[in-house]
C-alpha cells in the first residue's frame, strides 16, 4: 500500500506522478491558448481599442476563473493534488515571508536606483502607477492588483510550471533529473511565450519586431519562474513572484525608464532561491522521485 502523504513528505515526493496520457499536455496547451484567444478577442469587441484599465483588470477575473478551471480539469485526469505541485500549506507561509522580504529588497534597491542617478525620493504607494506617465485612479490599481495577484499570476503558474513544467519533466523518462528539468524548463517558458503572440499580433497590433521582443523576454521570464520553482519545489512562490512582477509595488516612484532593471532583478531572484534554500535547510538537492512504498 502507499504511504498517507503529508506535509513533511512533500520534500522527498519530487516530482509529483502524472498518470495521464502522453497527449493530454498537447490538449491541455491547445484549449489554453483558445481560451485566451477568445478572451482576448472579445474583450477587444465589446471594450474597443483602448479600453481603462479597470476593465482590462476586472475581464482577467473571469478568464482567470476559466483557466483555473481547465488546469483543475487536467490534473484530475492527471491524478494530482494541488498539494503535491508544491501548494502546501507550509510552502504558503514560507511563500509569504519569503516575498514581503523580496519587495522591501526591491522597493530598497529602486530607492538606491533613484538616488544614484541623482533624483529626489518621492514616497507615493505604487509610485511607478501613480506617477506620469501612467497615472493610475485608486479604483485602477485596486483592480490590476486583484487581477495579477489573486488570478493572473496564480493560474499561469499553476497551468505553466505546476502542470506543464512537471509534466514535460515526467515524460522525459529516464533521463538524469538535471537533463529533465532542464529541458522542461525551457520548452515550458517558450510554450508560454508563444501563447502570446496570437493576442500580441492580431488583437493588440504590435509591430512583428517588436513582438519578436516581446516573445524573447516572456521565454526569459519563463525560464527564471521555471528555475525558481524548481529549486524550491514551492508553487506559491512562483505565483507571488509573477503577479509582483506584473504589478510591482512600488512605495517609492523610479521616474520614467529607472524600472524594471532586469540585472538587479535577477540578482534579487537569485538571492530569494538561495535564502529559501537555506532557511528550508538545503534539501532539495534534486528532484528525484523517492518512493513511499511500504
Amino acid at each position: 500500500m502507499t504511504a498517507r502523504t503529508t506535509d513533511s513528505d512533500e520534500r522527498v515526493r519530487w516530482p509529483p506522478a502524472f498518470h495521464g496520457r502522453s497527449w493530454l499536455p498537447l490538449v491541455f496547451v491547445v484549449a489554453f491558448s483558445l481560451w485566451v484567444m477568445v478572451s482576448n478577442v472579445s474583450f477587444s469587441w465589446v471594450f474597443g481599442s483602448n479600453p481603462s484599465v479597470v476593465a482590462e483588470s476586472l475581464w482577467n477575473l473571469p478568464s482567470g476563473m476559466v483557466q483555473f478551471g481547465l488546469v483543475l480539469l487536467v490534473l484530475r485526469f492527471e491524478g494530482v493534488r494541488l498539494r503535491d505541485l508544491g501548494l502546501g500549506r507550509r510552502q504558503l507561509t514560507m511563500a509569504l515571508v519569503t516575498v514581503a522580504g523580496f519587495v522591501l529588497a526591491v522597493n530598497v534597491a529602486v530607492a538606491g536606483l533613484v538616488v544614484l542617478g541623482g533624483g529626489q525620493l518621492s514616497v507615493v504607494p505604487f509610485g511607478l502607477y501613480r506617477s506620469p506617465p501612467l497615472e493610475y485612479s485608486v479604483p485602477a490599481l485596486v483592480a490590476a492588483g486583484v487581477a495579477q495577484y489573486v488570478f493572473v499570476g496564480p493560474v499561469e503558474e499553476l497551468a505553466f510550471r505546476g502542470y506543464l513544467q512537471n509534466k514535460l519533466t515526467d515524460l522525459l523518462g529516464p533521463r538524469s533529473a538535471r537533463f529533465r528539468t532542464a529541458v522542461a524548463i525551457v520548452a515550458t517558458a517558450a510554450v508560454f511565450a508563444v501563447l502570446h503572440v496570437p493576442t500580441l499580433v492580431l488583437v493588440e497590433g504590435v509591430p512583428l519586431g517588436q513582438a519578436v521582443g516581446s516573445l524573447v523576454m516572456l521565454t526569459l521570464s519563463g525560464i527564471a519562474f521555471g528555475t525558481i520553482y524548481a529549486l524550491t519545489h514551492n508553487l506559491f512562490l512562483v505565483a507571488f513572484l509573477h503577479g509582483i512582477g506584473n504589478f510591482w509595488p512600488l512605495v517609492v516612484d523610479p521616474g520614467v525608464g529607472a524600472w524594471p532593471n532586469w540585472g538587479l532583478i535577477l540578482i534579487l531572484y537569485g538571492l530569494v532561491v538561495v535564502l529559501y534554500r537555506q532557511w528550508n535547510g538545503g534539501v532539495f538537492q534534486s528532484p528525484e522521485r523517492v518512493g513511499t512504498e511500504v
